[in-house]
């Protein structure tokens, strides 16, 4: 009976060469991987023809899915070529590492660790589990400092990934890594001691049940844990101190590359998975075809890469590794001889390389048999029958609402947007009218927990949408949380939920008499007034909502605009500019009557917050509800030497926010601007400034441009009872002379006489 340790690096394609040449060497009986024990049923769909990696096992607590972890692998990752390679020679293969359920359970607190204590390896991103951790040398780094590296992926490249002199067999290079760890490994964190203790105890399992070749590929840091087996009666008294395990439910998700780089349920991450890809799968020239690649990705972009600039880069990626003493060109090399030869030296091509290439954006597939939960069953049925599934990265889809096909594709996504499945966020449509919607896409992985999440709510996506999104309106604090429910439901169409919503909306609405809260329930449904026509929904229910509300918001709008303080009158102030907005979607004369009419009343009221006032001014002046002549009269009023400066500053504020075409358009405006701000006492100036400056940085700069063009020219013009050859007051003649020779020179002009 022989256990032979292959002590891999996850995700390492030298290491998975390495597997694949010592497994065909020792023709084991088993193949033990370290890997989830749940998922021991799913191996044999490795083998599927539908099966295409990067992929991951998804491995959930049944009572709470949010307790989940991935274990993912891509095509160069060890354990996916030891599992494929025992279900290709029908060799039996298990998963050994500590159960899940047991990190699922309920676990009790533990002590925080210093932020400033090294952790050693970090655990999985998506491991809900707390964990005890303890400092601990990584051995891997220890290697790379003895072998003079300073990067300690550089080093295991070096050694393992890129060995190419053919010097030691599979079997010999283990056997070193072996040896090389037991000399640098550093004592173990208990959660370690108890996944290594678990192993143990499946190598005895199997040696027990009579196997004489086992094969057991795990993460090289465990090796010295895994060569002596020893006792079983230590390893079973420490695996009686964990938790009762949690029931659990596996299943295969799709992966990308991009999240290779972050660390996984191995508590392992690589920085460049699309590099690594490429080292596994090119089956000879690994720089000269990484560098086509790059050609290639260049010229589609429309950049221009000649034969001469891929000869000129290799020899440059060769010539660096000769002088730094590496056999071939890596990762490093390569990306310096590309930015140097073909990017110019600059950053902005390289980061097309490193996302495009280095990382990679391709994305796996799973078999339709999967076992899955309804929900994400219903979600496949629909992606595929719309032709609509997830892509890698980021991806652009513009939608014609009045298309069928594209209004089933805009209804998905809002659907599980509610379900907080975020696929696709909703961005400004560069096309006309409401019926164009254009969404931002990126499918993540970590999409399969919140499907599971989810599924308590139904089995469709309509039905779990419509349940979501009932709950979401119950509980809802405020009314303008129902109003949001609304407009999310009618996007989504979503009919058996928006009945129940509409009546408690209606009936909440009925008894809140927070004008506040009234007013930010408007602009929710004012939108969803927008899709009446393109959708066919029904909104007749909605608009006599949204028209009460406006009834009652101006009735109660000039009064709750009284007595704020400056805080209170900018949340005002913004709601006001809301509704004023929502009112103009609605397109009701009536209601528009009757927002006028409040908004009059506030710019009327005196003792009113200047700010607020002057925002009703400049609404109604925008509406046309006054006239040049009435705002000049106000301006004139509000900016008078009675009025403090504050509170006349404020008012500009409210008039002028949104542009500055009322001082461009009208001189008298503007001349009154400009007196009163010369009229300032000094010592009150200083106060005022802070809001002139935040007043004026909403104006684009072409706007401030002129606006200081227009008030030059206001101030150059003669005053009254003044000649127009004559010299202003308080012009110094003589030192204008002393600055005339060096404009001449600047300008070119010849000659000592004035302009």
């Amino acid at each position: 009976m022989t256990v032979t340790l292959l002590g891999i690096r996850h995700h390492g394609p030298g290491s998975a060469r390495a597997v694949a040449a010592a497994l065909a060497e020792l023709k084991p009986d088993v193949i033990l991987i370290e890997g989830p024990p749940e998922a021991d049923a799913l191996i044999p769909l490795a083998a599927h023809p539908a099966m295409r990696p990067p992929v991951a096992l998804l491995v959930y607590a049944d009572a709470d899915p949010s307790r989940a972890g991935f274990w993912p692998f891509a095509e160069f990752s060890p354990e996916w070529v030891a599992i494929r390679h025992g279900v290709a020679d029908d060799i039996p293969v298990r998963f050994i590492d500590l159960p899940s359920g047991h990190r699922f359970a309920e676990l009790p607190e533990v002590p925080e660790v210093p932020e400033d204590q090294d952790t050693g390896e970090p655990d999985a991103e998506n491991h809900p589990e707390p964990a005890v951790q303890l400092q601990r040398t990584d051995p891997i780094a220890a290697l790379a400092t003895a072998a003079g590296y300073d990067d300690p992926e550089r080093w295991w490249e070096d050694v393992v990934e890129q060995r190419a002199d053919g010097s030691f067999s599979a079997l010999d290079s283990f056997a070193a890594i072996a040896d090389a760890m037991t000399a640098v490994r550093d004592r173990a964190r208990p959660e370690d001691e108890q996944r290594e203790a678990y192993m143990r105890q499946c190598v005895r399992e199997e040696v027990k049940a009579g196997r004489q070749r086992i094969a057991v590929v795990c993460g090289a840091f465990h090796v010295p844990a895994l060569a002596a087996i020893g006792p079983a009666a230590p390893d079973a008294k420490l695996l009686k101190e964990l938790p009762k395990k949690a029931k659990t439910t596996a299943t295969w998700v799709p992966w990308t590359h991009g999240r290779l780089s972050f660390r996984s349920g191995y508590g392992a991450g690589i920085e460049s998975p699309g590099w690594y890809h490429h080292l596994f799968t090119a089956p000879d020239r690994v720089v000269e075809r990484w560098l086509a690649r790059v050609a290639e990705l260049f010229r589609a972009e429309d950049l221009p890469v000649s034969s001469a600039h891929l000869i000129e880069a290799t020899r440059l990626a060769e010539t660096l590794a000769t002088l730094r003493g590496r056999s071939l060109a890596g990762l490093t090399e390569v990306t310096e001889a590309v930015q140097s030869v073909l990017c110019g030296g600059y950053d902005t091509q390289m980061a097309l390389v490193r996302d495009k290439l280095v990382i990679g954006e391709d994305l796996g597939e799973v078999p339709p048999d999967v076992p899955v939960v309804p929900l994400a069953a219903d979600l496949a049925r629909e992606q595929k029958r719309l032709r609509f599934g997830p892509k890698p990265g980021q991806t652009e889809a513009k939608l014609d609402l009045r298309k069928p096909h594209d209004g089933e594709k805009s209804r998905l996504l809002h659907r599980l947007n509610i379900l907080g499945i975020p696929w696709g966020a909703l961005g400004r449509s560069q096309g006309s009218g409401t019926f164009w919607e254009t969404w931002s896409l990126d499918w993540q992985p970590e999409f399969a927990v919140k499907l599971v999440e989810a599924a308590i709510w139904g089995t469709t996506v309509a039905s779990a949408a419509s349940a979501k999104s009932a709950d979401l309106a119950t509980n809802a604090e405020q009314l303008a949380g129902i109003t949001d429910v609304v407009e999310a439901c009618l996007l989504a169409d979503l009919p058996d939920a928006l009945d129940p919503i509409m009546t408690l909306l209606a009936d909440r609405a009925a008894v809140d008499t927070d004008v506040a809260h009234l007013a930010d329930a408007l602009p929710a449904l004012a939108r969803t007034l927008r899709y009446t026509d393109v959708r066919g929904t029904d909104t007749a229910a909605l608009r006599k909502v949204a028209d009460t509300l406006v009834v009652r918001i101006a009735l109660g709008f000039p009064q709750a605009c009284s007595g704020l303080d400056e805080d209170g009158a900018q949340k005002m102030r913004a709601r006001m500019d809301n509704t004023h907005q929502a009112v103009g979607l609605l397109d009701d004369a009536a209601a528009s009557d009757e927002w006028y009419r409040a908004m009059r009343l506030v710019a009327d009221r005196e003792g009113m917050t200047g700010l607020l006032c002057g925002r009703a001014v400049r609404l109604l002046y925008d509406a046309s509800k006054i006239d040049g002549d009435d705002l000049s009269r106000r301006m004139g009023l509000a900016l008078t030497p009675g009025v403090p400066p504050a509170e006349a500053a404020a008012w500009l504020d409210g008039v002028l926010s949104g542009g500055a075409m009322l001082l461009i358009h009208d001189p008298v405006l503007l001349g009154l601007l400009d007196r009163w701000i010369a009229g300032i006492p000094a010592d009150t100036f200083t106060d005022v400034l802070p809001l002139l400056r935040r007043t004026f940085s909403n104006f684009e700069g072409p706007e401030r441009r002129k606006i200081g063009e227009l008030a030059r020219t206001a101030g150059a013009a003669p005053a009254a009872g003044v000649s127009a050859g004559a010299e202003r007051p308080g012009f110094d003649r003589a030192r204008a002379d002393r600055a005339l020779p060096v404009v001449r020179m600047l300008l070119g002009i010849k000659g000592t006489t004035d302009a």
